[in-house]
């Protein structure tokens, strides 16, 4: 699972999918904690056969977008 905290907008949560998909990761919305505000933390099942540079993924969404991005 892929939790991304700091999600300001629901741009924020597109600028997360569009990063998976350039990755290739399969993925779905898990949740979105609170649900109907902003800031939120949003959950992502992601595929387990991950490609080696998610790492490089998760920090580059915490320095350009200010997101705390961590695999579980």
């Amino acid at each position: 699972m892929l939790r991304v905290g700091n999600v300001g907008s629901e741009e924020d949560l597109e600028i997360v999918r569009d990063a998976l998909d350039v990755l290739g990761a399969g993925y779905e919305h898990a949740r979105s904690e609170p649900e109907d505000s902003y800031p939120q933390t949003a959950y992502f099942y992601v595929s387990s056969d991950l490609p080696e540079d998610v790492d490089s993924l998760l920090t580059r969404l915490s320095e350009e977008h200010g997101f705390d991005a961590e695999i579980l």
